[in-house]
């Protein structure tokens, strides 16, 4: 029962029903300290407790009270250790061998959206090891995982290589993701990687996403009847719930691109393709001359991100994201309110609590930006890890 609890809270969380996925935590909390009590020795109930534990530093503080006036400490570290104890316990027991793939999909999907630590990207990858041939949960774990490591190669790799079974679920998401990961080469075969997408997709998700990277591809190809083709489809098809289909929705209505340069170098920087992203930036004169100022902040913006993949020194990674920063419009791109938020991570990881608490608080004061929802969920998940 606390389990059913625990998915719906899961689902909830993400259709942003706050104060639904709070009572179910409530009663799976509730549950699982009752099952603790007459079953002791019953280890699996450190998965309810483990994902219990992550999910309450994703709650929004205005419904922190439903988990508080029962007394539950949550914290992201707390939760995946438990979680990562439980893993240990299925490579040793095979009573518990059975649970091996269910744990390694909740730790890598919670790792990556609520922790900032890489060395536990790359652990987590390591344990999938070759499982992901087997299962296609762990192949779109793998995936995101090796791209979030920057390793576009292997992401691919793992994609092409991914289990094609009779009966299996048609999941075509990963046909998207393809799609990303040779765009981030600026290969032309990622347009059908995007069409196969849309053409075998049954449900409303990624779909405008999908048709701006269309546009996207026809705009840097000089094609801008297709392009605006493309944009249209954006407006016609979908929905636009998903922070990726907002964005989509709202491009295709201003018909506005960043500058070719721009869009290659951020491009290249998700494939993690570092240098050749430095390469397009460098082939700006002076930032300072872009008609548009949205540009200006976009460029000193990705110019701090590759500052930051690279190691450059800390205060060179924060003094242009600051130039990004003070650029703020009162426009919806999140260029302002992500460099908040990394600046408060770099301060975060330099052990100034003080400094990273002002910079996320700063992040979630900003309002109607594009990708706020996951932006400030990870600045809450930020305040939530000082916190603790």
């Amino acid at each position: 029962k606390a389990e059913i609890n625990l998915q719906w809270a899961f689902a909830r969380l993400k259709f942003q029903e706050y104060f639904l996925a709070a009572y179910e935590i409530q009663k799976a909390y509730f549950l699982l300290e009752e099952n603790q009590k007459k079953f002791p020795d019953f280890h699996l109930n450190k998965k309810g407790m483990g994902l219990l534990h992550c999910l309450i530093g994703s709650i929004p503080e205005n419904y922190q009270w439903i988990v508080n006036a029962i007394g539950i400490n949550g914290g992201i570290d707390k939760g995946l250790n438990e979680l990562n104890e439980l893993l240990l316990l299925t490579e040793q027991d095979e009573n518990y061998q059975i649970y091996n793939t269910e744990l390694l999909f909740l730790i890598s999907f919670l790792e990556m959206n609520l922790t900032i630590k890489k060395s536990n990207f790359q652990k987590t990858l390591d344990a999938i090891g070759e499982k992901h041939n087997n299962h296609i949960l762990l192949t779109f774990a793998a995936a995101r995982l090796a791209s979030k490591l920057g390793n576009n190669e292997l992401t691919i790799e793992i994609l092409k290589n991914r289990p094609k079974n009779k009966g299996q679920f048609d999941f075509a998401y990963l046909e998207y993701l393809q799609g990303m990961s040779t765009l981030y080469l600026l290969k032309p075969t990622a347009k059908q990687h995007f069409l196969s997408f849309i053409q075998y997709f049954k449900g409303q998700n990624y779909i405008k996403s999908a048709y701006q990277k269309l546009a996207w591809i026809a705009f840097l190809n000089n094609d801008f009847e297709k392009r605006y083709v493309y944009f249209e489809m954006v407006k016609q098809s979908g929905t636009s719930y998903l922070d990726e289909d907002k964005h989509a929705q709202k491009q295709a209505e201003t018909g506005e691109i960043s500058h070719p340069f721009l869009l290659r170098s951020r491009l290249f920087y998700d494939g993690g393709y570092y240098q050749n992203a430095l390469l397009e930036l460098e082939k700006i004169e002076s930032p300072h001359l872009f008609s548009n100022t949205e540009n200006t902040i976009e460029y000193w913006y990705r110019k701090a991100r590759l500052f930051q993949k690279m190691e450059k020194p800390i205060m060179e990674v924060i003094s242009s994201f600051q130039k990004a920063l003070d650029l703020e419009l009162t426009s919806n791109s999140y260029y302002a309110p992500m460099s908040a938020l990394q600046i408060a991570t770099e301060y975060e990881k330099m052990g100034d609590k003080q400094k990273a608490k002002s910079y996320y608080n700063k992040c979630l004061s900003m309002k109607d930006f594009d990708y706020q929802r996951s932006i400030h969920q990870k600045a809450k998940a930020g305040l939530n890890r000082i916190a603790n």
